[in-house]
């Protein structure tokens, strides 16, 4: 590392003059030590965030214990040592030694003997050469793991730390440049703010250390809050566009999407809090956005550090380059270049995360109209003069109603313009506007309402409110802001405990008993279990969890469907899987037979004395993410023909007509296969959400013009007012009050064609391996079975007893894997033993039929 000694010798004078500001009383120490053990509780209680980031929020607050006393020459390199060994206690020993080693090779690179230009161009190759292997167009040792972290460290950070070398000629020690990149607790987020280098430099114990370390307690609360928020919010306050159906839902919808971006927030203050307790004074990195008086405010308010990472790095040199050609037309087009670049590097960090790049109409469309509502502003605060709301200035009644007025129209103008960011696409995003048609109710105003109350509370000034990071000017006020801290910390950790929130009322102890645990919401487990089947376009927001469940998933997680395992024939049922295909996976061989079923070779025609069950239903039946053989269905054929439960026949088999993305109504299409095949009995799997599936599946098949070649249910359709080609999320709006009715006739006509034909109708119902609000509608899913005369069995509790992470494919995939597979053969197995007239007909003792 070149100027290595006079970066040593400059660190020790530096260290001489800030030795004062390093020192804490014990007392002071303890105050701190104590509310980070009232962090812990609150971080264990809320399961805040992951396993992994809350063994190291342990282990930093552990080492802040040491570092506080160490000397202070000693404590930077300390610092860098613990965040390197959050790397492999994170990542494992493997992963962690890779990351790393891949990091110092990029930090080494910045400061070869050469030039510049030279050392611009080996890191270009050196990020060319990474961009090939993120793209799996090179090989890699290591674990696809590591990406998102690396990403993380390196993708902007690197670009600071490279302007700040050549503009900044103070040396740079190794400690400060492993400690900027590798800094805890990266390890466990893959989103990071955009700490500036020399930023990051100079706020080394720049103030009081007392005052430092208890900024970062404030800060972490109050990350921690923000993500709890976040959580009420994201489980209880979002909406599928297919919901928004008048004017409350509208206004719901697009401010709860707007508000997810609290976990962004409360990540954000958790991080920066926690690099607060090492010494550093970093400045916040969000300013009360939801305040912001225009869009200019908001820019300037939202995510401080990207603000301030692109005027450093693009706008201040671009306007510089164009000051030739006018004020105005520099900051236009200096601007605009800013919003562009965003655009792009946005595209850039998704490729980091997911291994694809992002590149959609409506986020380009976002960026570009922000950036021209940003230049507009600017244009006319050059013109008019700003208010700098981030600053103390005299208020007047006239003043502060003028303020509201203007973050009231703000805050509803960013809502709108985030709900068309975070929409799939344009042409579900106008289909939201006709919700605004309907009849407007008193729940409309609920929301107008309560932003209105949020903006004049954080507007006016009222006596004895404050931030608790302000500075404390007194003993009072120093104590005022740590009371604030505590009361939230310690009245948190007294709701989260059972006995209190159970002693409150059902309702509320229902709702502590979510607000405690971390999951995917409604929507995105609706979303996932789509993912399975095709590309989700939504999780490239990073405001909802789904996307970080994604960042961990291999790029070629889904080899058996990349392997063309399923072939598009048009009609209703649109795809089914290719016959005589093989297939070798990570997860075994997936043999397709002749028939185009996941089984073995049977003959179409029965065999005599063989009681022959044919099996619809999805990707579970079908056994994706298990070898062949491995299926329920395969290892229960097994079992019966090895340990038979009844004497009416000799042989048994079980057919295999599962086929992924199939939906109920799909269902039809395997029915109709299923009976040239003389079936026995018919086994219709449902696995969860049967009404909301049929309704959208139907709404899918209108959008896309399909035919469908069932007249019940073609005539709920037209009764809907659905109309083939309509947009999807419309389509679905009229279906989904159907839903029910679809589901009946599906299961009706299971049930009808059965009968006529001598057949068993047997209904399983197979839940997934977590729980969740799909849970909601079994009860009405088994009922209207039983009514159309379908046999139920009934395997809600398969699972019980048993962690879902031992059950699923992986975090990204709930999918059974084996050992979920044998729970429901062997359930199904002792249903069977005890009831064998179940499949094997009344006379399950006497000949076969």
């Amino acid at each position: 590392m070149d100027s290595t000694l006079t970066a040593a010798q400059a660190a020790a004078r530096a260290t001489v003059a800030d030795e004062p500001r390093g020192r804490i009383r014990l007392r002071d120490f303890a105050a701190i030590a104590l509310q980070l053990g009232l962090v812990l509780l609150l971080l264990r209680q809320f399961q805040i965030e992951s396993p992994a980031f809350r063994l190291l929020a342990m282990l930093a607050f552990a080492g802040f214990a040491v570092h506080a006393f160490l000397p202070l020459p000693a404590r930077l390199p300390f610092f860098s040592a613990l965040s390197l060994i959050s790397i492999p206690l994170t990542l494992g020993l493997v992963n962690g030694v890779w990351l790393i080693g891949i990091g110092l090779v990029l930090i080494a690179a910045c400061h070869l003997p050469f030039s510049f230009r030279v050392r611009g161009a080996i890191l270009l190759g050196l990020g060319a050469l990474l961009i090939g292997q993120r793209a799996s167009l090179l090989p890699t040792p290591w674990s696809e793991a590591i990406w998102p972290i690396l990403g993380a460290m390196f993708m902007f950070r690197l670009i600071a730390y490279f302007y700040d070398l050549r503009h900044d000629k103070a040396p740079v020690t190794l400690a400060q440049s492993t400690s900027y990149f590798f800094m805890l607790p990266n390890a466990c987020f893959p989103l990071l703010p955009v700490i500036d280098f020399k930023t990051y430099r100079r706020s080394h114990y720049s103030t009081d250390a007392h005052r430092t370390y208890q900024k970062g307690v404030d800060w972490i609360v109050r990350g921690i809050v923000h993500l709890l928020l976040y959580r009420y919010i994201y489980y209880y306050g979002t909406l599928a566009p297919s919901e928004v159906t008048g004017p409350a839902e509208f206004l719901q919808y697009v401010v709860s999407n707007f508000l997810l971006y609290l976990r962004v927030s409360g990540l954000f203050h958790l991080v920066v809090g926690m690099v607060h307790l090492f010494g550093f004074d970093l400045p916040e990195t969000h300013k009360r956005y939801l305040l912001a008086a225009s869009f200019t405010d908001f820019w300037r308010r939202i995510n401080i550090y990207w603000k301030d990472f692109m005027q450093k790095i693009f706008y201040f040199p671009a306007v510089f380059a164009l000051k030739r050609l006018g004020t105005n037309k520099a900051i236009i087009i200096a601007t605009l270049y800013v919003f562009l670049l965003t655009w792009l590097l946005h595209s850039y960090q998704w490729f980091w995360l997911r291994g694809s790049w992002l590149l959609a109409w409506h986020d380009m469309l976002f960026w570009a109209v922000l950036g021209l509502l940003v230049v507009a502003n600017s244009l006319y605060e050059i013109k008019h003069g700003r208010n700098r709301s981030l600053g103390k200035a005299k208020k007047t009644w006239q003043s502060t109603a003028l303020t509201i007025a203007k973050t009231y129209a703000t805050f509803w103008f960013i809502c709108i313009l985030w709900s068309f960011w975070t929409s799939e696409s344009i042409t579900d995003w106008l289909a939201l506007w006709p919700a605004l048609k309907g009849p407007y109710t008193s729940e409309a105003l609920f929301f107008p309402l309560l932003s209105l109350l949020v903006i004049v509370l954080g507007t006016v000034d009222l006596p004895g409110i404050g931030a608790v990071t302000a500075p404390a000017n007194g003993l009072r006020p120093w104590l005022r802001d740590r009371a604030i801290t505590v009361a939230w910390a310690l009245g948190l950790v007294l709701i989260s405990i059972e006995g209190v929130h159970t002693s409150v009322s059902a309702e509320f102890a229902t709702l502590m008993h979510s607000m405690r645990s971390a999951h995917l919401s409604r929507l995105d487990n609706a979303k996932l279990e789509r993912g399975y089947y095709e590309g989700l376009l939504s999780v490239d927001r990073f405001n909802s969890q789904l996307w970080e469940v994604y960042s961990k998933k291999p790029a070629n997680w889904l080899d058996v469907e990349n392997a063309g395992i399923r072939r598009f024939t048009g009609g209703f049922g649109q795809t089914d899987l290719i016959p005589s295909f093989v297939s070798t996976t990570k997860y075994g061989t997936v043999t397709i037979n002749r028939w185009g079923m996941r089984d073995q070779d049977y003959p179409q025609e029965r065999p005599a004395e063989t009681l022959r069950a044919a099996v619809l239903g999805p990707s579970t039946v079908m056994g994706w993410g298990v070898g062949d053989g491995m299926t329920f269905e395969a290892l229960l054929e097994e079992r019966l023909n090895r340990e038979p439960v009844s004497k009416a026949f000799k042989h048994v088999e079980l057919l295999n007509f599962g086929v992924p993305g199939y939906q109920p109504p799909t269902q039809l299409v395997s029915l109709d296969k299923a009976l040239d095949f003389q079936p026995n009995a018919i086994i219709f799997v449902a696995t969860g959400r049967e009404i909301r599936r049929s309704a959208s599946y139907l709404a899918e098949v209108v959008h896309k013009s399909l035919p469908i070649p069932y007249p019940e249910l073609a005539a709920i359709v037209k009764q809907s007012g659905a109309v083939a080609g309509m947009d999807e999320t419309e389509a679905l709006k009229l279906l989904l009050p159907y839903g029910p009715e679809i589901l009946r006739k599906v299961y009706g006509r299971v049930a009808n064609t059965s009968a006529q034909r001598g057949i068993r109708a047997i209904l399983l119902f197979l839940p997934q391996v977590r729980e969740g609000s799909w849970q909601e509608e079994t009860p009405e899913t088994l009922r209207i079975a039983s009514e159309v005369g379908l046999e139920v069995i009934n395997l809600a509790d398969v699972y019980a007893g048993h962690d879902v992470d031992t059950l699923r494919l992986a975090e990204w995939d709930d999918h059974p894997n084996e050992l979920g597979h044998r729970l429901v053969a062997d359930a199904l197995y002792r249903r069977l033993q005890a009831d064998p007239a179940i499949l094997f007909g009344r006379a399950a003792g006497g000949a076969g039929n």
